[in-house]
């Protein structure tokens, strides 16, 4: 049987830098001896690991998943797997769009613990506003990924959340 090619794509929280890919193919091809991982951007550039000379991860047939430590922030990403033969023609390929926003989602997170162990927090200083603006940020990314496959417009809302999330000793009242 042929190979059918399924990937999953994630994040684990509190390890943001961090994409998981897990290979959950069916089916099988014996010239199979390669596959490689393209994280691609809005802006047509491709996020691979410190070191990595190419615009893709190798990843070991052997592994069923890979760890890519390639994220500086929340992307909307364009991911590519291929499958490819020994003389590097690709066989099959498999592409996606995905939201990674684990930096944004953990700190909002960490924010709703803030606001749970200090109630009065959401008087303070906007704070309320600020969470509500990041949320909305957050949200509007994924929804731009899930309706439309849209990985700029993903960029645009997921990095005006990470704008609220550098400024968060001004937006949030951290320090109080």
């Amino acid at each position: 049987m042929p190979l059918n090619p399924v990937i999953s794509v994630g994040q684990t929280p509190g390890n943001p830098g961090v994409v998981t890919i897990a290979d959950l193919s069916t089916g099988s091809n014996v010239l199979i001896t390669q596959r490689r991982v393209y994280l691609k951007t809005s802006l047509n550039t491709y996020l691979v690991e410190e070191g990595t000379t190419t615009d893709y991860e190798e990843w070991a047939l052997i592994d069923s998943s890979i760890d890519i430590d390639a994220l500086d922030k929340d992307y909307g990403l364009l991911v590519t797997v291929e499958w490819l033969d020994v003389t590097n023609v690709v066989l099959y390929t498999i592409s996606d769009t995905y939201g990674l926003k684990c930096y944004n989602e953990d700190f909002d997170y960490g924010l709703t613990e803030m606001l749970t162990a200090n109630p009065e927090n959401i008087g303070d200083n906007s704070f309320f506003e600020h969470k509500s603006q990041l949320r909305n940020y957050i949200d509007s990314g994924d929804k731009a990924i899930e309706r439309a496959s849209d990985i700029y417009s993903a960029q645009v809302a997921y990095d005006k959340a990470t704008k609220l999330r550098i400024k968060s000793a001004y937006n949030f009242n951290i320090n109080a």
